[in-house]
């Protein structure tokens, strides 16, 4: 049970925490008070563990589920029709709800731990986490609890809306950087080696938040007065507060090979065993015809770095739902090395290029100061770096100088549409979620292909997730009254 291993994340560093990271589909009350996690456990204890726990959600956990229905990967071999048909329930992918919860909870006692002015730091870091998992659960569900969560005198907490819990991220997110520029540095502690993330480095916690400040607002492109409400809080704000150029955000708290414990999430999902040969996740998951396609079609370099060449020396997809496992089961590509690189590389949950993207179209939309095409530019030239695209600035150069406008955005004729397509071919493996979000507001790719399982009648991949078992059987009441949730109609407030 998750709730067990709890114990043990509090009192180790966090390059052994990544033994819980595995925990899934678990079936727990994250309302309950936690007699486990005493309050006498500093923050510099439990900070590492819990970026590194994040890490492992966003990179390993069930999150990845968006990487098979936004066309980047395919299941390989025997699958649940459930699963394959989107027939959700209760239990699918329900440890993204579940995980997260628990994550919350740690950020949770780092800022309890945390009043004294010498926290200073560690009270913002676990604010500017706490906004990256509570806008992800939107994300996902929508309705969440927020207010009355994580409070061990509620048991049953009310679910927030999610548009109001959007407002507060804003503003959890403008006093986590306000205290971090109001802190005293001579008499505030530096997290250093505890922030597995950006090291003590404070300027760059304070673009992180920045960042996730802009991925909220834009979201909400869409809705009612969103333009309005986004320009507002954009104000004073240039591209120069938001990660740029080679400032991604990845974790790693000391990755290695020397356990599958201690490997970083996505190898250890999808790579290969201490012994150097593939692993389950790597043999069972497969790259995905759709984006196969769209990389050859665009003549796009990075197909190599995403994907392996099969038994042919050709690139293949499979489409998801399909049943063709290529003639002797080695047709299907796997993955590249661009993507797993080593067990001890970074983990990253805000690469710099969907920074880039994300200010590209924000710009685009006048919301910021800046040349969009400029930025747009540098984001498909960070993807190639990342990846370690040989000669990737040049190579980079080639893919948006062809005339076609899903690579090309100086003759597009919607640039939006272009610069949310490269960024969806950016985002493969990285952070399937963004994309998924963005396919849900903006409808790119337009032409997004769903399950080819027989008797699959879905005209189109889920809008959201369903409840997990856990709220049924421990919050019933309020998660009963958000009323009839349906993966295809039941949409995320920001959706069109």
């Amino acid at each position: 049970m998750c709730k067990e291993i709890k114990i043990f994340k509090i009192f180790i560093l966090a390059s052994a925490i990544l033994l819980m990271g595995s925990c899934k589909n678990s079936n727990f009350d994250i309302n309950s008070p936690n007699p486990n996690q005493p309050s006498s456990v500093t923050p510099n204890y439990l900070l590492a563990s819990a970026l590194a726990s994040s890490a492992n959600l966003v990179l390993g956990g069930d999150e990845t589920f968006a990487n098979f229905w936004m066309g980047y990967w395919a299941p390989y071999g025997e699958q649940s029709p459930t699963v394959l048909s989107y027939n959700l329930t209760t239990d699918t992918y329900s440890s993204n709800w579940d995980q997260s919860y628990i994550i919350l909870e740690n950020y949770k006692n780092i800022a309890d731990q945390s009043s004294s002015a010498g926290n200073a730091y560690y009270l913002a870091i676990a604010k500017i986490m706490k906004s990256f998992h509570f806008q992800r659960l939107v994300d996902l569900y929508n309705n969440v609890p927020y207010h009355e969560a994580l409070n061990s005198t509620n048991s049953f907490p009310k679910y927030d809306n999610g548009e109001t819990i959007y407002k507060d991220l804003v503003v959890q997110l403008d006093s986590a950087i306000k205290i971090i520029k109001r802190a005293d540095v001579l008499n505030t502690e530096n997290p250093g080696s505890n922030d597995v993330l950006f090291h003590g480095n404070m300027n760059q916690w304070v673009k992180f938040a920045n960042t996730l400040k802009l991925k909220i607002l834009m979201r909400q492109t869409q809705t009612s007065g969103g333009a309005a409400y986004i320009q507002s809080n954009l104000t004073g704000l240039s591209t120069d507060d938001f990660l740029g150029e080679g400032e991604d955000a990845g974790v790693n708290p000391g990755y290695s090979n020397s356990s599958g414990a201690q490997q970083s999430p996505l190898w250890q999902s999808v790579g290969y065993n201490i012994d150097g040969s593939p692993n389950g996740g790597y043999i069972y998951t497969r790259a995905n015809s759709y984006a196969v396609d769209f990389y050859i079609a665009t003549n796009d370099p990075r197909i190599g770095q995403f994907y392996a060449t099969n038994s042919d020396g050709i690139y293949r997809g499979r489409a998801f739902g399909s049943s063709d496992v290529g003639q002797g089961g080695n047709t299907i590509s796997g993955f590249g090395s661009g993507i797993l690189k080593a067990a001890s590389m970074d983990a990253y949950i805000l690469p710099a290029f969907e920074s880039l993207f994300i200010q590209a179209e924000a710009a685009q939309r006048g919301y910021i100061s800046g040349d969009p095409v400029d930025l747009f530019k540098k984001g498909v030239t960070e993807s190639f770096r990342i990846l370690s695209v040989p000669d990737y600035q040049s190579a980079a150069q080639a893919l948006f100088s062809q005339p076609s406008d899903k690579v090309n955005i100086d003759v597009s004729s919607n640039k939006i549409n272009t610069i949310i397509l490269q960024k969806w071919a950016a985002l493969n493996a990285y952070d399937p979620l963004e994309s998924y979000c963005d396919w849900r507001r903006l409808g790119v790719p337009a032409d997004l292909a769903v399950s080819v399982y027989p008797g699959t009648t879905a005209t189109h991949i889920p809008y959201r997730l369903l409840y997990p078992s856990s709220e049924y059987n421990y919050n019933s009441a309020n998660v009963k009254a958000q009323e009839n949730i349906n993966q295809f109609t039941s949409k995320i407030f920001w959706m069109p």
